[in-house]
């Protein structure tokens, strides 16, 4: 079966397929890749017009990431196990999970090849089962160094025990109040708060404790084997175009001036402590007004509202900085580990 990465669907029906290292590539030769909008607008929200972007995206808007194909589960059969270095196996049907106390969190994806400004992005409200209450009936055993887990595709990656062990994983059954889309991992996948997507596997169905190091399909392929999320951000409005052929290629957006510039930011667990934004290349910086910032695994929303003095072409940059203290570089060499660099938005002021 052939390896595929990052799988990208819409509405339309429209599926372009390509691996996470040309995906990255690609977006590399351009200022902004993503313009397909984000459609999860929250109309309802309070804080004015910009609180309209960054609520929920729609389960048809979310972007797909895949190491393979979607497979079949028949959930009648399907059985999620915990093995390995425990005292007590276990294994939970979809019936005996959907009984157990339900979790219900916002939360946050975003993949590891995602560049800046980029759209392989979403936020969902899940609900799940919390993980730990699971695993202290397993009874993890001391010589556990490791735990394995696998997915219904084929797929597998590692995480040291202790980060398993974290209060904020748990397992989500529901995206957006239905039960998970196959292609987002049905019947059951896992989170690890803060991580990228590559360390939380879709269609889950085992966990195993072994007493060694274990590196997973990407993290063999040199990803990034901690894959804790690096700060990040983009742009909602305005959104650069595509320039007709070379589609992955940027056209400036035209705007009116005074203009309110809205976007996202999203670190790892240590969250969003400032977002800052540039109007002259980054040879200075304001401090962007937080509109929203609920939790470290949510994206931050913010705005900047711009008023130029004049006419012409703008290159508009964004930083954020995080709970560590650590600031969005001007560039991000691309080591598998994630990309942080600042993102770009060309504009060009046609009246002020």
């Amino acid at each position: 079966m052939a390896r595929r990465h990052c799988e990208r669907r819409r509405n339309s029906g429209a599926m372009r397929t390509m691996t996470r290292r040309k995906f990255v590539r690609l977006a590399g030769s351009a200022f902004v890749l993503a313009n397909i909008p984000f459609a999860a607008l929250a109309e309802s929200a309070p804080g004015g017009r910009a609180a309209r972007y960054g609520g929920i995206t729609p389960n048809s808007d979310f972007y797909i990431t895949s190491y393979a194909s979607t497979p079949r589960v028949d959930v009648r059969s399907w059985k999620f196990r915990i093995k390995g270095l425990v005292a007590h196996p276990l294994e939970l049907s979809y019936e005996a999970i959907r009984a157990m106390p339900p979790v219900r969190e916002m939360l946050t994806l975003e993949c590891i090849g995602n560049p800046p400004g980029g759209d392989s992005i979403g936020n969902a409200e899940w609900v799940g089962v919390a993980l730990r209450p699971i695993l202290d009936r397993a009874r993890i055993d001391r010589r556990a160094e490791y735990v394995v887990m696998r997915g219904a595709d084929g797929y597998a990656t590692g995480l040291p025990v202790d980060e398993l062990m974290r209060k904020e994983n748990f397992l989500p059954y529901m995206m957006n109040g239905v039960a998970l889309p196959p292609d987002h991992g049905y019947p059951l996948r896992i989170f690890i708060p803060g991580k990228y997507g590559m360390k939380q596997p879709k269609w889950l169905t085992e966990l195993e404790f072994v007493d060694h190091q274990f590196l997973g399909y990407w993290e063999r392929r040199g990803w990034s084997n901690s894959a804790w999320r690096k700060p990040n951000s983009g742009f909602f409005t305005p959104k650069a175009g595509r320039s007709g052929f070379f589609s992955f290629l940027s056209v400036a957006a035209e705007v009116k001036g005074p203009v309110d510039i809205v976007g996202w930011s999203l670190a790892g667990p240590s969250g969003i402590k400032r977002v800052e934004i540039s109007t002259d290349a980054g040879t200075s910086w304001n401090q962007a007004e937080i509109i929203e910032n609920r939790s470290p695994y949510v994206w931050t929303v913010w705005k900047y509202r711009f008023a130029p003095k004049a006419t012409g072409n703008y290159l508009v940059k964004v930083r954020a900085t995080d709970g560590n203290g650590v600031v969005q570089p001007s560039e991000d060499p691309r080591t598998g580990s994630g990309a942080s660099a600042q993102a770009r938005l060309p504009l060009v002021v046609t009246s002020v």
